[in-house]
């Protein structure tokens, strides 16, 4: 089942999301259906759709982190943004289509 998670970082600017983005790697994430960055007003959204959880929870576990630590220690990061972060998740049960 298709699932969505949304990020909201406020205060996070498009380099700092970008230097995250560069320790990623060029590659699509196995199971990413869809991805969707840009600002908001005070920071930044990210909408993912993944092909499932599991698809999305190897991503944060295996790439995302890494990078976000790898991003944390380049000049220009603010490490200390991390701490505002917050993430919503849709499972695709509460979507009117099967």
């Amino acid at each position: 089942m298709p699932f969505g998670v949304l990020q909201e970082m406020p205060g996070v600017s498009e380099s700092e999301y970008r230097l995250v983005e560069q320790h990623l790697g060029p590659d699509r994430p196995p199971g990413l259906l869809a991805h969707v960055a840009g600002p908001v007003e005070g920071g930044w959204r990210i909408i993912n759709v993944w092909q499932d959880e599991a698809a999305f929870r190897r991503f944060q576990s295996e790439r995302l982190m890494r990078a976000a630590g790898l991003a944390a220690q380049a000049e220009g990061f603010d490490a200390g943004k991390s701490a505002g972060f917050r993430s919503i998740t849709v499972d695709g049960t509460e979507m009117p289509f099967p």
